[in-house]
């Protein structure tokens, strides 16, 4: 995304989604300071801090891995709407943040945003973004369910009650990271368990997916096309979906089909 680009929000209002450089850091920093207590604290895990905290959170910095893009909105000339960005981390991947104005919250803001982060990340070499959410951000991690993600290790997820998902920016499920041994667990929920930490503490690359998420054009890729590349790299597969559930035990199934060599079931 080397321009800017304009997208209609469901209310029909036009938005232009444009990359941000160093000289919008002040105009991002007066979007942050607009955020209403609830909205910052979802945001960054925090409380209001000072102005110059803040400054630092909106600075822009390509040459340091900080990439941005706004949204403004025409019928509303008074500033930003909204903003997203990322950090690199690590090598092909990075840290990404969504912010939507209150009063633009629910208006499918943080899709346009989102989406448009994801295809920088795609041009820019990236392979994977990493977001830490509070579990109480349901928007934010429905959001992140659309792109299928993957529950990490947690070492960023702090303080409590936040959990750390990649997702992938080149389609389908993130992929692994190493080329030692992996362990796929299908485990509901934003938490790792003692089993995963203790699978990690053995040298093992753990990721957990949250099994069939209940969302309009979202679907399992294991169900929808017989392919998942988690599942098909993994070297151990662990199923710890609830056996009650038709969906959950259509994966299980297909799991077992295609490596029952590799697959674990636990009820």
């Amino acid at each position: 995304m080397t321009g800017g680009s304009e997208h209609t929000l469901r209310d029909g209002r036009a938005v232009m989604i444009e990359p941000a450089d160093p000289d919008q850091s002040a105009a991002i920093t007066a979007l942050y300071r607009q955020l209403s207590p609830e909205s910052f604290r979802s945001r960054f895990l925090s409380g209001h801090p000072s102005g110059a905290v803040v400054a630092h959170l909106a600075r822009v910095d390509p040459s340091a891995g900080i990439v941005s893009l706004t949204a403004s909105i025409a019928a509303d000339p008074g500033g930003l709407a909204g903003e997203a960005r990322y950090v690199r981390v690590e090598p092909g991947v990075a840290e990404l943040a969504v912010t939507v104005l209150d009063r633009y919250q629910g208006t499918g803001l943080g899709r346009v945003l989102l989406d448009a982060l994801v295809e920088r990340a795609r041009g820019d070499g990236l392979q994977r973004l990493r977001a830490v959410v509070s579990v109480s951000n349901v928007p934010m991690l429905r959001l992140l369910t659309h792109y299928g993600l993957v529950v990490g290790d947690g070492e960023e997820a702090d303080p409590p009650l936040v959990t750390c998902v990649d997702i992938s920016v080149t389609g389908g499920m993130p992929g692994w990271s190493t080329a030692g041994p992996r362990v796929l667990i299908e485990r509901r929920g934003w938490f790792e368990d003692d089993r995963a930490a203790a699978l990690r503490a053995e040298g093992n690359e753990v990721l957990q997916c949250p099994g069939p998420q209940r969302l309009p054009g979202r679907v399992c890729p294991l169900i929808a096309s017989g392919h998942c590349q988690l599942a098909e790299a993994a070297s151990r597969i662990i199923c710890l979906l609830p056996a009650g559930d038709q969906e959950s035990q259509a994966i299980v199934q297909a799991h077992l089909r295609r490596w029952p060599d590799r697959i674990v079931t636990v009820s």
